[in-house]
Parts: C-alpha cells; sequence; structure tokens
C-alpha cells in the first residue's frame, strides 16, 4: 500500500516536470483555482494532495481518500486511499472513477514499513524514491463528492497498488503503480485498462532506491526534511 509520502515540490516545478498546466477555476467551484501547497516530507491520508487531472495535465489540489458520490461523509475517504489495480475496475467505490477520471499523484518518494519477526513485533519504516531523484507519477483516480448539506463540491484522489517488484518485496508486499513518462498521456486518456497493461508498463519504471529512515515518521505531526535521511538498520535482521 502507500500510506505517507514526501512531496516537496512546488507546483511550478510539477508543471515543468510533468509538463502540465496550472489550474486557474474549476468547473465545479470556479472561485477556487490551485491551492499551493507547503512542502511535506509525511504526507497522510485526508490531506490536501497535488493531482494531475486528465486529459489536459492540469496541476490542482485534492483530498487524499476517494469519495464516490454514495459515502455519507467524508469519514469515508480515510478507507479509500489506495485503490488495488487488480480490483479497481469492479470495487464499487472505484470502478466509475476508472473508466474516466484519471490522475497522475506526484511524490519525491514514499514510506513503508518493513516487519522483522520475533518475540517482539518490530517495524522499520523505509523511504523508497527513483534513484536519480526525479518525481514519481503514481497512477491515481479523481472524483467529485457533493455534501449531502448541499455544500461545496470536494475532489478526492486515490493512488493505485501493485503487488511489489522483487526487489521492494523484501520491504512490503504492495507498492504504489508507478506511470513511466511514456506512459502518462495513455493512462490520463483512459486508453490503459486492464491490469496486464497496467503491470507491464509500470514495470518498465526508473531504478528505485529503498533506505532505512527514522522511526519519527510514523507520527504524522513530524514534518521536516530530514525524514528522508538514511540511518542505520535499526533491526538486527538485515534485508540485503
Amino acid at each position: 500500500m502507500c500510506g505517507r509520502y514526501a512531496s516537496s515540490k512546488s507546483a511550478d516545478e510539477l508543471i515543468e516536470y510533468f509538463d502540465a498546466t496550472l489550474e486557474t477555476s474549476s468547473a465545479r467551484t470556479p472561485e477556487a483555482g490551485l491551492s499551493h501547497l507547503a512542502p511535506s516530507w509525511n504526507v497522510a491520508p485526508t490531506a490536501q494532495i497535488y493531482a494531475i487531472l486528465d486529459p489536459a495535465r492540469v496541476l490542482t489540489t485534492a483530498r487524499w481518500g476517494l469519495l464516490p458520490s454514495w459515502a455519507k461523509s467524508l469519514d469515508f475517504a480515510a478507507k479509500t486511499i489506495n485503490a488495488r489495480v487488480e480490483t479497481v475496475a469492479e470495487k464499487p467505490s472505484f470502478r466509475s472513477a476508472f473508466k474516466s477520471r484519471r490522475a497522475i499523484i506526484p511524490a519525491d518518494g514514499y514510506y513503508e514499513w518493513y516487519t522483522a519477526s520475533g518475540a517482539v513485533s518490530r517495524k522499520q519504516p523505509f523511504y523508497i524514491c527513483a534513484r536519480d531523484r526525479s518525481p514519481l507519477a503514481m497512477a491515481g483516480l479523481y472524483e467529485w463528492w457533493v455534501p449531502g448539506d448541499g455544500g461545496a463540491p470536494v475532489l478526492t484522489a486515490t493512488v493505485l497498488t501493485r503487488d511489489a517488484t522483487p526487489q521492494i518485496a523484501e520491504i512490503h508486499d504492495r507498492m504504489p503503480l508507478m506511470l513511466p513518462r511514456a506512459a502518462w498521456s495513455e493512462w490520463l486518456g483512459g486508453k490503459l485498462s486492464s491490469v496486464e497493461e497496467l503491470l507491464s508498463i509500470s514495470e518498465s519504471l526508473q531504478e528505485l532506491d529503498a533506505f532505512p529512515v527514522s522511526s519519527a515518521v510514523n507520527s504524522s505531526r513530524e514534518n521536516r526534511p530530514s525524514l528522508i535521511d538514511p540511518v542505520p538498520l535499526e533491526l538486527e535482521q538485515v534485508l540485503w
């Protein structure tokens, strides 16, 4: 899964890297436009995040945790921060968005927790990012949710996940479905729809680095650049 990640790039940097355009207003909320987010090294579920929406690569902000139209409250979002690629086309929460509301969720890198077996279960956080430190393009979906009280629509988003590649499987059995540059337009345009296609294109990614980081990241209240600094492995069992 992907439950925490880092996102320190500015809107201008993301627009340049993803060849995107800046949202100046929204058809649903024309007075809003893009909210420029502060850098974060510990993005947590239900936070405001950057998202690039189909098909014109418009950079905007959304609430992390997709809310289908039938959700009763914002609380539902905590259950839908991730969508499994293997079942996304059938799950009631995601199938409508999968057909026509695609997104790219940019990230510097993401965190995953390795659980060591033993008398006492311990978890070691790892930070996973591109070896060249370029932004990751995580496949996502978005949905507009309208509160039952008639309040303003809320733009919400989720990150797709897949079975981990062999390297990352040493840490955790799931990982975000990441898109190589050559697949951005196809994904956003809805041309990639089968599990086989999506898994195939996500294999042709840039090399990833994965290294242990401080357990301070366990607290969503912690947010500083040093969270992504490598630290000595805190567990006795060495992975590689």
